[in-house]
């Protein structure tokens, strides 16, 4: 009886087994998160510090950077632009940068009736309408002197007036819209807010022994809490609008840096994305912290800032109308769908917003995702290598093996055959067999 050898079988099945090993993807890949590459969420401001996509009141009292705005502007009786920087933004032909960039028009009529709006260090003016306004580069005597922007048919000291400290000739001023594409603009900044909305949270809220607050949601009024960040990573940390404001000192034990930005997502959708904000006492951090510290609200459509210390870090609100009640600063960039810095107070002055001082965003936010379904894992598909055999038998061996005689012979031979059969049974394959499973890697 012939026996056949089991080695090609098992090497077949090893080859398979080893095949199925190599495909399966470990727990630590299976079980990561991917990862979101947002980038530096203000990118595509030109510079502008303050950048609002529709009108904007500048009621009182200062922003040491830049302004720009998609729609109109209305200003108070004293405030000032570009107390520290022009900007970056020049336009073409222009010999200085633009401080003050206004896409719609300049509204007179809603503005104080003694009001001057001053663009300090040298920085241009920009207008899209210039409907309502003139513009004034020479004094009553017919002197040279400093561009002012002025009612219609105004003389160079009426009120309210925009004034700079420089000339800018009159073709420069206006008409120049969309200089920015603001709709544009402003649709992926939403979508950055979303993005940096599906961050998953990894800054845990600790109580002064450094023990995790539980509940972490739910926070009493006054919790004081601390929290620790992770080096060279986004640190992200989501909290509703109401336990934003139970607290009344959020303390950082290490500080954000360029590499180890902060991020604070604020839920709103507790009071229906309006929000009165109580902004919260930060100890740890200042100006030199606050390139690197974000504020972002999602889902906010509707913002008062209505008291609190001083902010550090960029408000980053991009479906908000954002109104600013507070006498404390902001101490990094704006960005909203509208803004009233300092409004009527209702007796007739402006209410003191405080001063938004400039500490441009300077991180980049790459943070995980929760993936929004778990992985799926199959461990029991084969996957073959991916060059076939290049031999397999079709067919099992069409001649047999001489088989015996079905009777005796009559006569013995008499001589024993010289040859073997003439046609040996066909060899066993030195490949492995072909398979119907998938030839590419698993899970495919």
């Amino acid at each position: 009886m012939r026996t056949t050898s089991l080695a090609p079988a098992l090497v077949c099945v090893t080859t398979v087994a080893v095949a199925c090993l190599v495909a399966l993807p470990s727990a630590e890949s299976a079980s990561a998160a991917p990862r979101a590459a947002i980038g530096n969420p203000v990118e595509g401001n030109q510079g502008f510090g303050t950048i609002v996509e529709h009108d904007a009141l500048l009621g009182s009292t200062e922003t040491e950077g830049t302004v720009a705005m998609g729609g109109d502007l209305s200003f108070g009786p004293g405030y000032n632009v570009a107390i520290h920087t022009p900007g970056t933004f020049t336009d073409t032909g222009d010999a200085r940068p633009t401080a003050l960039l206004v896409n719609g028009r300049v509204n007179t009529a809603d503005s104080a009736p003694d009001g001057v709006l001053r663009v300090e260090n040298g920085g241009y003016v920009k207008i899209g309408d210039p409907t309502g306004v003139s513009f004034l580069d020479r004094d009553s005597n017919g002197a040279a002197v400093s561009t002012r922007v002025v009612p219609a048919d105004a003389g160079y000291d009426a009120t309210p007036r925009i004034e700079l400290t420089t000339g800018q000739p009159s073709a420069s001023v206006a008409p120049h819209p969309d200089l920015i594409d603001f709709p544009s603009l402003f649709t992926t900044y939403r979508g950055r807010a979303a993005a940096m909305d599906a961050c998953a949270t990894n800054v845990t809220l600790d109580d002064a022994q450094g023990a995790p607050l539980d509940p972490q949601s739910g926070l009493a009024d006054g919790t004081q809490a601390y929290v620790t960040l992770t080096p060279g990573q986004t640190n992200v940390l989501h909290i509703t609008g109401d336990d934003l404001n139970r607290l009344s000192v959020l303390t950082f034990r290490n500080q954000p840096s360029a590499d180890t930005p902060f991020v604070v997502v604020v839920d709103t959708t507790g009071t229906g994305g309006d929000y009165s904000w109580q902004s919260v006492q930060l100890a740890g951090v200042s100006g030199p912290q606050a390139p690197y510290m974000l504020w972002d609200f999602p889902d906010a459509t509707s913002i008062d800032m209505v008291s609190g210390d001083s902010l550090e870090g960029t408000v980053y609100a991009p479906g908000a109308d954002f109104t600013d009640l507070d006498s404390s600063n902001i101490e990094g960039d704006i960005v909203v769908r509208s803004l009233k810095a300092g409004p009527i107070d209702g007796n007739g002055g402006y209410v003191n917003a405080g001063e938004i001082h400039d500490f441009p965003f300077d991180g980049d936010i790459n943070c995980g995702t929760a993936p929004t379904t778990p992985p799926t894992t199959t461990t029991d598909t084969p996957v073959t290598p991916t060059t076939p055999p290049t031999t397999v038998p079709t067919t099992p061996p069409t001649t047999p093996p001489t088989t015996s005689p079905t009777t005796p012979p009559t006569t013995p031979p008499t001589t024993s055959p010289t040859m073997p059969p003439t046609t040996p049974p066909t060899a066993s394959p030195t490949s492995c067999p072909p398979s119907d499973k998938p030839t590419s890697g698993y899970g495919h």
